[in-house]
């Protein structure tokens, strides 16, 4: 679809929405990350009570995900929707992100840029798109063949940053040389790194106490899972056919934003926090708490008509259609069209 001229402005928007939606509550945030590690623990405590492997899997996979629902909470910090405080967003952030050992200040300036550039044909931070003579044999292998969603969270935080290049020492989210630390976040850096560090520790303390069987079992394995979750879960939000791509002259932040889709998790979008389910609303205005995403959703869903995409598809099947037509971009009127490699037509409807 063309989205040349938006029918609406992000102040049109903005009045449609109540303002209690921009509010962020400690008590309120503070209540989900309690819940969340509750839930947490009493999986642990179920997965030591078992020893059959089709009951551990279960389990270790409702622990990443809880994980994956724990980086949410942090990713309230980061906007600043956990809390009215800075710094107490910093402080939470810090922790909750540690523990799932991300650099929180690194991690918060490369998804702020993702925010600022997305849908942008050569500025978007995450799963940017090529031309077809762009589409290297490195992207085929790791697109085409799904590895990236097992890989591609480690390898975000070490420095592939975009798909398309790799910066181990300016582009790492755990360097102080990283082009994502100024000097004015150079302490909380440091502080960032000590939380996952610790955390790191803690960890591997645990595997030399315990056996590596019990580190690859109840940390490795829980790490893996989320991190495919927040791969995948970022994949779908923004790669899709109906996803237009902009070029500099086309783009805006705006459009940008509306450049996302909401998918259905069934019953893992309230326990993941709606991260998946309401992301439209969240790129327009990344400073609404994830409580209120529904609320805010439901305020703009009437003025933004056919420019707000969504799925009600089972995800793995809209994932593997993406897969399979989402390989490099070409021109179209005002955006850049996804289109796949392989030469396929669709099926002609019928008359």
């Amino acid at each position: 679809m063309s989205t040349k001229d938006l029918p609406f402005t992000q102040q049109d928007l903005r009045a449609a929405i109540p303002d209690r939606c921009f509010e962020a509550n400690v008590w309120r945030s503070s209540a989900y990350l309690v819940f969340d590690l509750a839930i947490i623990a009493a999986l642990y405590a179920a997965l030591t009570q078992v020893s059959a492997w089709y009951l551990e899997w279960p389990i270790l996979f409702l622990i990443g995900t809880m994980l994956w629902s724990l980086f949410v909470i942090g990713h309230d910090a980061g906007h600043g929707s956990f809390a009215k405080s800075r710094l107490v967003n910093s402080i939470f952030g810090i922790l909750v992100h540690g523990a799932i050992l991300v650099p929180y200040r690194g991690w918060q300036r490369s998804h702020a840029l993702h925010h600022m550039k997305t849908g942008h044909f050569r500025d978007e931070e995450v799963f940017r798109a090529c031309r077809r003579e762009e589409d290297s044999l490195y992207r085929k292998i790791i697109f085409r063949f799904g590895i990236f969603v097992l890989i591609g969270w480690p390898m975000y935080k070490l420095g592939i940053r975009n798909i398309t290049t790799y910066k181990p020492i300016t582009g790492s989210h755990y360097l102080p040389q990283s082009d994502l630390y100024t000097k004015s976040v150079r302490a909380s850096w440091y502080w960032g790194l000590v939380s996952v560090a610790a955390f790191l520790t803690l960890y591997l303390s645990l595997g030399f106490i315990y056996g590596w069987g019990f580190f690859a079992k109840y940390i490795l394995a829980p790490y893996l899972i989320y991190g495919c979750w927040l791969t995948l879960v970022t994949y779908m939000q923004h790669v899709s056919p109906e996803v237009p791509v902009y070029d500099e002259k086309d783009w805006t932040r705006l459009k940008g934003a509306l450049a996302s889709v909401d998918r259905d998790y069934g019953p893992f979008n309230w326990i993941t926090h709606n991260i998946g389910n309401l992301h439209v609303i969240h790129h327009i205005f990344p400073t609404i708490p994830h409580y209120r995403l529904q609320e805010a959703t439901d305020a703009v869903k009437p003025m933004l008509g056919e420019h707000y995409l969504s799925s009600n598809n089972f995800v793995l099947a809209d994932f593997v259609r993406s897969q399979l037509k989402c390989h490099f971009v070409v021109p179209d009127d005002g955006f850049e069209r996804y289109e796949s490699a392989y030469t396929y037509r669709e099926p002609e409807a019928q008359t």
